[in-house]
């Protein structure tokens, strides 16, 4: 066997070494990685990208931004370290990096990889109610759709002896939360908050069907709520968007078997506004826990527990720790003065409080305003003659009723008499 001479032995050895660094040599020659990727501005379908910029023996030509999830790719410049991307679906996960390209077409190891799930689409008021989302199957029949939860209050606000139907629906996975009151929990933005108008052509027989009026909608978009209304067409097949009030007439048969007619007052958008605005912010009206804790009619137990088993309600212990505001219906449980004072509070106090819409008078109609503070006493008379008006402009309340509440009115007179 031959001896290997020093010269093959060292040529040997530097093909073995070649080899062996190949991969090194391979690094050297192409660009660094693009070092600390992050993501930032996430929205419901976008999001802007940042790195490092990258070194190169030559020169950086430009990088690729991936996207590892679907294994697609977009190009950007050499000069290049933030990138928006755009057209993503809301309410997405997504996964980057990036890599830096020189002018050999050598690619850099990728940087680190950053995690991004865009929000979910802000909600806004579509054409049409079908749309919204808020009933599935044949709209008439009324019923709430996926992920939409029916509520009641224990005193409600008056409208000509229409009948309500409230609806109410969070965003996927979260709830509205307790903050410390028995007013109005925290809502997450995209809530949507629904409640329909109707009377049942015959409320001796309401398998005779319904006239359904108007779907009045609010949505809590970033941060802020917003009012809308859908006015049902005659068919009862669907409901569309409009800002505008209108009258219309309205017959039906009452409980007694009477013949009542009502022209039924479509509110217009400024009209929303005068109810739902305090201090010239949008607020919900009836969703305030005091009036959910109690048992409806849709479930056997507290609605507020029943809203906790299921999801819907964060951050409260127990129902316990609620008031409730007194169904002014319930002369068995509740005083002729809480009785009163409950239907002057969601009938009357959203416009009559500090920060309402009407700021003469000086009074202050909520519930648990101590009744020294709410001037019930001095402006008693007034308050008697307003509630048995039909004028527009001197009735009480003048928006959402034309005519008089008989068995309410029976009772504030009462209570006006007593004091």
């Amino acid at each position: 066997m031959k001896k290997l001479t020093p010269f093959i032995l060292l040529a040997a050895l530097f093909l073995v070494s070649g080899c062996l660094s190949d991969d090194d040599g391979g690094d050297k020659e192409r660009p660094s990685a693009p070092l600390n990727l992050s993501a930032s501005n996430i929205t419901d379908t976008s999001v802007q990208l940042d790195w490092g910029a990258a070194t190169d023996n030559v020169a950086v030509t430009g990088y690729r931004v991936y996207e590892e999830i679907s294994g697609t790719f977009t190009n950007a410049g050499a000069t290049t370290t933030t990138l928006t991307i755009n057209d993503l679906a809301p309410d997405t996960a997504y996964k980057y990096s990036v890599t830096a390209w020189d002018n050999a077409g050598n690619e850099s190891l990728r940087s680190n990889s950053v995690d991004v799930s865009t929000t979910i689409a802000p909600l806004d008021f579509l054409p049409t109610l079908s749309e919204m989302g808020v009933y599935a199957g044949a709209l008439e029949d009324l019923v709430p759709a996926a992920g939409v939860q029916l509520y009641e209050l224990n005193s409600a606000l008056f409208t000509d002896y229409a009948t309500k139907q409230r609806l109410i629906r969070f965003p996927e996975g979260q709830a509205m939360r307790y903050n410390n009151s028995d007013l109005f929990p925290s809502f997450p933005d995209n809530t949507l908050i629904a409640k329909t108008f109707y009377y049942n052509i015959d409320d001796q027989n309401t398998g005779l069907g319904k006239q359904i009026i108007e779907t009045r909608i609010q949505l809590k978009v970033a941060g802020e709520w917003l009012v809308g209304n859908y006015i049902w067409n005659g068919d009862q097949t669907e409901a569309t968007y409009r800002e505008t009030g209108s009258e219309i007439p309205i017959s039906y048969t009452d409980m007694n078997g009477d013949t009542q007619n009502v022209s039924y007052i479509i509110p217009s958008k400024t009209d929303c506004i005068t109810c739902h605005s305090n201090s010239n912010t949008i607020v919900p009206i009836g969703p305030k826990l005091r009036s959910m804790n109690f048992v409806p009619s849709y479930t056997g137990m507290n609605q507020l527990e029943y809203f906790k088993a299921n999801g819907l309600l964060d951050g409260l212990s127990s129902a316990s720790d609620i008031s409730v505001l007194p169904n002014w219906k319930d002369d068995v449980t509740y005083s002729l003065e809480e009785r009163s004072r409950a239907y002057i509070d969601i009938n009357c106090a959203h416009c009559h409080q500090p920060g309402g819409a009407v700021i003469n008078f000086d009074l202050d109609f909520r519930y648990e305003t101590a009744f020294d503070d709410t001037a019930i006493y001095p402006n008693r008379g007034e308050i008697e003659m307003r509630v048995q008006s039909v004028v527009p402009t001197y009735r009480m309340p003048q928006l959402g009723r034309t005519v008089v509440h008989d068995e309410a009115v029976a009772m504030l007179i009462d209570y006006i008499d007593s004091l």
